[in-house]
């Protein structure tokens, strides 16, 4: 079996090409700009009005351009474009960009410089093809962050952690979707659907957060252990699990420019105790916190790009050997699983 993993960060995208019969230690790798940070670079470079069209993507660098973009140019955006702004559109128009039809993007590329968006390049098959790579997947596995749409009246963060909230007390596959995406997880369904128009085999969506937890267990020193907290440093935000084999005791998650070692070591401690609450984190700006009760772990990994930062609160996890394809080999474990069901 092949498996192409592609983890959607903030700050990176980490890939990896799998296949089955070679294990992770001779899995192919690479590490690029996340399609966020290319387009947001994309956006800054043009000084004119801009057309935008495509698919739903992670929003960030990109987002914060757009905004910064519109104080001085005009920026037209198809909807399903628009929704990376924000899932209600009205508020999009209220920030000042223009809702355009599919149709129209043609006759407005002849006045603006046209932008089309993506989370998923498929130019890099044949990047990988032209160094030799069996590019035909049986899967494809993608990882990115979706804050969900939220109802009137909730804000993205508590929306996030309700989606959060519901997994606890399940595995850490329950994060994965495979052949098929909720209605409400809107970058990830565009993702699916932008995959899906010539993939025809199996495509795997999974939160980047979980996902990362799930492959820093494939380090042994971490997977060897029963009681566990995994946590992952990413360049926007910092999630960690308490882990009962892989039961999910309890969760917090957080922003990671907000954290600091002394203060996420606080939080683990909560964490472990099984007093750790929504409110208290969600109050100082992050995302929430649940817990099922106490569990205090024998072994706490860290993994993520920022978790030099918090050096000293438990062992570095590597996966595979390299801490940078943490979220693909989850997503691998979480294909390899969910396909064993079935």
């Amino acid at each position: 079996m092949n498996i192409l993993a592609v983890d959607i960060g903030a700050g990176t995208q980490d890939i990896m090409a799998y296949d089955i019969n070679n294990g992770f230690d001779n899995a192919y790798k690479l590490v690029l700009p996340s399609p966020t940070r290319f387009f947001a670079d994309e956006v800054r470079n043009s000084k004119q009005d801009l057309v935008i069209s495509g698919d739903t993507m992670g929003g960030g660098p990109f987002t914060r351009a757009v905004l910064e973009h519109l104080k001085k140019y005009k920026v037209y955006m198809t909807e399903k474009a628009a929704i990376t702004i924000r899932d209600d559109l009205d508020i999009v128009r209220q920030q000042g960009v223009e809702i355009i039809s599919e149709a129209e993007v043609e006759g407005w590329s002849k006045k603006a410089k046209p932008i089309r968006i993506s989370d998923f390049n498929c130019e890099i098959l044949p990047v990988l093809s032209s160094f030799g790579v069996d590019t035909a997947f049986d899967v494809i596995a993608i990882a990115a962050q979706d804050h969900g749409v939220a109802p009137r009246g909730v804000t993205d963060r508590e929306n996030r952690f309700r989606l959060i909230e519901d997994k606890v007390g399940g595995g850490i596959e329950s994060f994965a979707y495979l052949d098929g995406v909720p209605e409400n997880l809107s970058r990830m369904r565009s993702i699916y659907q932008s995959v899906k128009n010539w993939h025809n085999e199996h495509v795997l969506l999974m939160d980047t957060g979980p996902a990362a937890v799930l492959g820093s267990i494939e380090d042994e020193r971490v997977g060897e252990k029963s009681n566990r907290i995994c946590i992952n440093v990413g360049n926007a935000h910092t999630i960690a699990m308490s882990l009962n084999d892989n039961k999910i005791i309890g969760v917090f998650e957080h922003h990671t420019k907000m954290l600091d070692k002394q203060k996420l070591g606080y939080y683990m401690k909560k964490l472990s105790e099984g007093t750790i609450t929504f409110k208290e984190v969600f109050d100082d700006g992050g995302h929430g916190a649940l817990v099922m009760g106490e569990n205090q772990p024998e072994v706490i990994s860290l993994t993520g790009p920022k978790r030099e930062k918090m050096k000293g609160l438990g062992i570095f996890s590597a996966p595979g050997g390299d801490m940078m394809m943490t979220g693909p080999v989850g997503l691998i474990k979480a294909v390899l699983s969910l396909l064993s069901q079935d």
